[in-house]
């Protein structure tokens, strides 16, 4: 389950990267367009290309994959929460049956002397 919990986290953090990448490079892009049509031209082709362009990269689509990202990232650390849980109740019933273990030991040894 350590194992696991590892592999998880590796994940976790590719994910992470990877999200803080692609937020990066939006936020490049967005600035880029925003540098490239700075001077106010009263084309209405470029008015409608630089609207289009900054619905896209503002709007649902990008929201909807840098959401994905953070759900996917919320879903490994679930499970790792999960496999942690795991652990934790898998040590405590492991110490409640040595403590049972020593107890009856110690009775048998009681009993034998």
């Amino acid at each position: 389950m350590e194992n696991k919990i590892h592999e998880l986290e590796r994940l976790r953090s590719k994910f992470q990267a990877l999200q803080d990448s692609f937020g990066s490079r939006q936020t490049d892009r967005r600035q880029k367009l925003s540098n490239l049509f700075s001077t106010r031209l009263h084309v209405k082709m470029i008015s409608a290309y630089t609207s289009a362009m900054n619905g896209l990269l503002t709007g649902s689509e990008y929201q909807n994959a840098y959401g994905g990202l953070s759900a996917a990232m919320e879903r490994i650390n679930a499970q790792i929460r999960r496999l942690q849980n795991e652990i934790q109740m898998n040590n405590s019933n492991l110490n409640y049956s040595i403590r049972k273990m020593n107890y009856w030991k110690s009775r048998l040894k009681d009993a034998k002397d």
